[in-house]
């Protein structure tokens, strides 16, 4: 995502500027994922841009800091790009400037957001058909594209044991992955909320054949729990730093626990069982299928014991109507939003065939390309 001189923008016939539009301090992984697709290709670059929600928090120094191209929203909002792709609506782009918006925004965006204006008409990128809504000239053009959160993590499976061994519970020790929520989300009393789950984690399975890393349901979290988490961490609770890849932490888990959310549903994909505590919000594809079949943390019962009886319980087969909900078009993520976006910037596409790639490991040290490769051939 490094581009050149950000005064240079190229004319129509030589290079397209994509503007991608983010707001919060991390992109969302989705972003960063088609980031990629441009930024493989010549004959366009890539900038980044903070939407204005995400003023002051940040997000502008973070993206720097990663090395990529940063306009501020003041002027990004004036120039004219070869196309725009957002995880929000970014009503005050440039008219001209085609917009697309990316899966999962439509629960983000308030009424309205994503309607034609007559000047433009955004196109909402879809991760499952049953998400289509009747057409309608005033909303957005949608298009089924698939979820990219679902297609790496399925391609990164194959490095669960490389994943385990840079998170520390190689050897014989299981990985018992747990959702830290937001704020004071994570502090709600009561015997089966998140703090409390994570305590009782610590406190019941022996350190020496269990490795508890706790994961931000919100990511970039650079203090999920607040201050009440710094117990567990001195009692040796891990958790995953801002900025890490989620998805390999759930590819290594032995189980996922949390309340129903984002990772707990994702955590299906990996076939490692799912343990939910709390309620949890169970609005969202899939959520309602796993909220009925993924067993719940029994405050009475002894840990150790319910991780195995959810062992035991949880196959493949059970999970499946919770895949089936996130995406119907399955590892096609990639190839479908580049031809989507190719489309928009008129532009042919390159003669190569996009796929999912495996994600990065958590924590870079000691981790070399060598150690990547070697992963993937099961060395």
């Amino acid at each position: 995502m490094i581009g050149p001189d950000p005064g240079w923008w190229g004319t129509p016939g030589e290079r397209r500027t994509v503007l991608i539009v983010t707001g919060s301090p991390i992109p969302a992984r989705p972003l960063l994922d088609v980031a990629r697709l441009a930024d493989a290709d010549p004959r366009l670059r890539v900038v980044f841009t903070a939407a204005p929600e995400a003023a002051g928090s940040g997000t502008e120094s973070r993206l720097r800091d990663a090395g990529a191209v940063v306009l501020p929203w003041r002027e990004a909002r004036d120039r004219e790009f070869g196309l725009a792709v957002a995880a929000t609506a970014a009503p005050d782009l440039a008219p001209r400037v085609p917009l697309v918006v990316l899966p999962d925004a439509r629960r983000a965006c308030a009424p309205g957001d994503l309607r034609a204006d007559g000047r433009r008409r955004p196109v909402l990128a879809l991760a499952h058909r049953d998400e289509r809504t009747p057409p309608s000239r005033e909303g957005p053009a949608e298009v089924v594209v698939g979820d990219p959160i679902h297609d790496r993590l399925v391609a990164s499976l194959p490095l669960r044991d490389f994943y385990r061994r840079v998170l520390g519970a190689g050897g014989d020790r299981r990985l018992v992955v747990v959702a830290i929520p937001a704020g004071d989300a994570a502090c709600r009393a009561g015997p089966c909320r998140p703090l409390d789950v994570v305590r009782r984690l610590l406190a019941e399975l022996p350190s020496e054949r269990y490795h508890v890393l706790g994961v931000p349901e919100r990511e970039g979290d650079p203090c999920p729990g607040g201050r009440a988490l710094a117990g567990p961490l001195r009692d040796g609770l891990a958790l995953l730093p801002p900025g890490a890849d989620w998805r390999a932490a759930l590819a290594a888990a032995d189980w996922i626990v949390g309340e129903a959310g984002p990772l707990t549903r994702y955590g299906a994909v990996t076939g490692a069982p799912v343990v939910l505590v709390g309620s949890g919000d169970v609005r969202g594809p899939g959520m309602a299928e796993l909220a009925r079949l993924a067993p719940r943390l029994d405050a009475r019962g002894r840990i150790e014991d319910q991780l195995g009886d959810a062992a035991a319980y949880w196959r493949p087969d059970r999970a499946r109507p919770v895949i089936e909900r996130i995406t119907s078009e399955p590892g096609r993520f990639h190839r479908n939003t580049r031809r989507l976006m190719y489309g928009l910037l008129r532009l042919p596409q390159p003669a190569t065939i996009p796929v999912a790639d495996p994600v990065s490991p958590p924590f870079h040290v000691g981790c070399t390309a060598e150690d990547l490769r070697d992963a993937r051939q099961g060395g």
